[in-house]
């Protein structure tokens, strides 16, 4: 996999159009309910947020098939991660440095994107290091954003601004 470096990690965690007017729900996840797998070597370990690490389901719901892995890598470790053919997938460094595939160096708040041809990305923590792995399948579906909007199109931005702006965006449950 190939990649792209910015500084700043920002997008939408969209849903596909088809879930656009389902209600938003808030998901209470505790540590406990986060399965943890250690990594060969005595490299680490991941938990698994959302999606599948090898036997490891992750307990948040997700819109679309995604995986959300929380990284903690020994200083010195390197091992491969695989992923789904044609998907999305980001690093995002929390803390310490690591090289992904070979590449690109990346230290804390640092994004790599990786290009979604292939399936294996190699990380090595040049120290202790936490980092997610976040990939997903492609919704492949127009995005637009204004403020804290996310749709597929300027005319969904402007409906979304007239709800909320009218108090029909929605209520707080009881």
């Amino acid at each position: 996999m190939s990649m792209a470096s910015t500084r700043a990690w920002a997008g939408p965690s969209g849903a596909p159009r088809y879930n656009l007017g389902q209600s938003a729900g808030y998901q209470g996840i505790t540590d406990a309910q986060i399965p943890s797998v250690s990594l060969p070597d005595g490299a680490g370990r991941v938990r698994v947020i959302a999606g599948r690490y090898g036997d490891a389901t992750g307990p948040a719901r997700t819109f679309s098939p995604m995986n959300v892995w929380d990284i903690r890598l020994s200083a010195g470790a390197a091992t491969p991660f695989t992923l789904p053919e044609g998907w999305t997938a980001s690093v995002v460094v929390l803390h310490g440095t690591v090289q992904v595939n070979g590449q690109e160096v990346a230290r804390e708040a640092d994004l790599v994107t990786l290009d979604a041809s292939g399936t294996e990305v190699f990380l090595e923590a040049n120290s202790d290091a936490v980092v997610l792995l976040l990939s997903g399948e492609p919704i492949d579906e127009p995005v637009v954003g204004y403020g804290p909007f996310v749709m597929n199109t300027e005319e969904e931005i402007r409906q979304a601004m007239r709800d909320f702006q009218s108090g029909n965006f929605g209520q707080i449950a009881d």
